[in-house]
Protein backbone atom coordinates (compact mmCIF):
# COMPACT_ATOMS: atom_id res chain seq x y z
CA UNK A 1 0.00 0.00 0.00
CA UNK A 2 1.44 3.35 -1.02
CA UNK A 3 1.02 6.53 0.98
CA UNK A 4 0.72 10.03 -0.51
CA UNK A 5 3.98 11.95 -0.48
CA UNK A 6 4.73 13.99 2.62
CA UNK A 7 4.34 17.75 2.15
CA UNK A 8 7.46 19.82 2.60
CA UNK A 9 7.95 21.01 6.18
CA UNK A 10 6.58 24.48 6.92
CA UNK A 11 4.20 24.52 3.94
CA UNK A 12 1.38 26.89 5.04
CA UNK A 13 -1.29 24.79 3.38
CA UNK A 14 -0.31 21.56 5.15
CA UNK A 15 1.90 22.64 8.01
CA UNK A 16 0.95 22.63 11.68
CA UNK A 17 -1.50 25.31 12.89
CA UNK A 18 0.18 28.62 13.46
CA UNK A 19 2.90 28.04 10.90
CA UNK A 20 1.19 29.85 8.01
CA UNK A 21 -2.10 31.61 7.53
CA UNK A 22 -4.43 32.03 10.49
CA UNK A 23 -7.14 29.46 10.92
CA UNK A 24 -10.62 30.19 9.56
CA UNK A 25 -12.39 32.74 11.72
CA UNK A 26 -9.23 33.99 13.37
CA UNK A 27 -7.98 37.49 12.59
CA UNK A 28 -4.60 38.02 10.99
CA UNK A 29 -1.91 39.53 13.16
CA UNK A 30 -2.71 43.15 14.04
CA UNK A 31 -6.28 43.09 12.76
CA UNK A 32 -9.32 43.14 15.02
CA UNK A 33 -11.61 40.12 14.81
CA UNK A 34 -14.87 40.43 12.91
CA UNK A 35 -17.43 42.16 15.07
CA UNK A 36 -14.84 43.32 17.58
CA UNK A 37 -14.68 46.97 18.60
CA UNK A 38 -12.52 48.96 16.27
CA UNK A 39 -13.15 46.79 13.21
CA UNK A 40 -15.35 49.40 11.52
CA UNK A 41 -17.00 52.48 12.99
CA UNK A 42 -20.68 51.78 13.43
CA UNK A 43 -23.68 53.49 14.90
CA UNK A 44 -25.71 51.67 17.55
CA UNK A 45 -27.52 48.77 15.93
CA UNK A 46 -24.88 48.35 13.22
CA UNK A 47 -26.30 51.08 10.97
CA UNK A 48 -23.88 53.38 9.18
CA UNK A 49 -24.78 57.05 9.40
CA UNK A 50 -24.95 59.04 6.18
CA UNK A 51 -23.92 62.67 6.19
CA UNK A 52 -26.75 65.22 6.21
CA UNK A 53 -27.81 66.77 2.93
CA UNK A 54 -26.24 70.05 1.92
CA UNK A 55 -28.42 73.04 2.74
CA UNK A 56 -30.75 73.66 -0.17
CA UNK A 57 -30.27 70.31 -1.94
CA UNK A 58 -33.82 69.11 -1.29
CA UNK A 59 -35.24 72.56 -2.03
CA UNK A 60 -33.43 72.62 -5.38
CA UNK A 61 -34.85 69.24 -6.34
CA UNK A 62 -38.39 70.19 -5.31
CA UNK A 63 -38.20 73.58 -7.06
CA UNK A 64 -36.82 71.89 -10.18
CA UNK A 65 -39.67 69.38 -10.28
CA UNK A 66 -42.24 72.12 -9.77
CA UNK A 67 -40.51 74.31 -12.35
CA UNK A 68 -40.62 71.62 -15.03
CA UNK A 69 -44.16 70.39 -14.35
CA UNK A 70 -46.36 73.18 -12.97
CA UNK A 71 -44.82 76.61 -12.56
CA UNK A 72 -41.95 77.61 -14.82
CA UNK A 73 -41.15 80.59 -12.61
CA UNK A 74 -39.67 78.21 -10.02
CA UNK A 75 -37.10 76.83 -12.45
CA UNK A 76 -34.50 79.64 -12.27
CA UNK A 77 -34.63 79.48 -8.48
CA UNK A 78 -34.04 75.72 -8.67
CA UNK A 79 -30.97 76.28 -10.83
CA UNK A 80 -29.40 78.81 -8.47
CA UNK A 81 -30.31 76.83 -5.35
CA UNK A 82 -28.95 73.62 -6.88
CA UNK A 83 -25.71 75.28 -7.94
CA UNK A 84 -25.21 76.68 -4.44
CA UNK A 85 -26.00 73.35 -2.70
CA UNK A 86 -23.77 71.42 -5.10
CA UNK A 87 -20.83 73.74 -4.37
CA UNK A 88 -21.48 73.42 -0.62
CA UNK A 89 -21.49 69.61 -0.81
CA UNK A 90 -18.25 69.55 -2.82
CA UNK A 91 -16.48 72.03 -0.54
CA UNK A 92 -17.51 70.21 2.65
CA UNK A 93 -15.13 67.30 2.08
CA UNK A 94 -17.78 64.67 2.79
CA UNK A 95 -19.43 66.43 5.73
CA UNK A 96 -22.50 67.08 3.57
CA UNK A 97 -24.23 64.71 1.18
CA UNK A 98 -27.05 65.37 -1.26
CA UNK A 99 -24.83 66.39 -4.16
CA UNK A 100 -26.89 64.21 -6.50
CA UNK A 101 -30.13 65.90 -5.43
CA UNK A 102 -28.53 69.32 -5.89
CA UNK A 103 -27.29 68.35 -9.36
CA UNK A 104 -30.71 66.99 -10.33
CA UNK A 105 -32.36 70.20 -9.10
CA UNK A 106 -29.87 72.28 -11.06
CA UNK A 107 -30.47 70.32 -14.26
CA UNK A 108 -34.24 70.46 -13.82
CA UNK A 109 -33.86 74.19 -13.23
CA UNK A 110 -32.04 74.55 -16.55
CA UNK A 111 -34.67 72.51 -18.40
CA UNK A 112 -37.51 74.40 -16.75
CA UNK A 113 -35.86 77.75 -17.52
CA UNK A 114 -35.55 76.78 -21.19
CA UNK A 115 -39.25 75.85 -21.20
CA UNK A 116 -40.06 79.18 -19.52
CA UNK A 117 -38.11 81.20 -22.09
CA UNK A 118 -39.67 79.27 -24.98
CA UNK A 119 -43.13 79.80 -23.48
CA UNK A 120 -42.57 83.53 -23.12
CA UNK A 121 -41.28 83.78 -26.70
CA UNK A 122 -44.26 81.79 -27.96
CA UNK A 123 -46.64 84.07 -26.06
CA UNK A 124 -44.97 87.17 -27.55
CA UNK A 125 -45.26 85.72 -31.06
CA UNK A 126 -48.98 84.97 -30.52
CA UNK A 127 -49.61 88.47 -29.17
CA UNK A 128 -47.81 90.06 -32.13
CA UNK A 129 -49.73 87.82 -34.56
CA UNK A 130 -53.03 88.71 -32.87
CA UNK A 131 -52.28 92.44 -32.98
CA UNK A 132 -51.25 92.28 -36.64
CA UNK A 133 -54.29 90.22 -37.67
CA UNK A 134 -56.76 92.50 -35.81
CA UNK A 135 -55.19 95.71 -37.17
CA UNK A 136 -55.04 94.47 -40.77
CA UNK A 137 -58.70 93.43 -40.72
CA UNK A 138 -60.01 96.86 -39.65
CA UNK A 139 -58.57 98.71 -42.66
CA UNK A 140 -60.34 96.71 -45.37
Amino acid sequence: MTHPPEPPPGDPQYGPPGSGQPEYGQPAYGQPAYGQPGAYPQQPGGVYAEPPNAPGAVAALVLGLIGVTFCGLCAPFAFFQGRKAEATAEASGGAYGGKGMATAGKILGIVGSVFLVLGVLLAVVFIIAAVLSSSSGSYQ
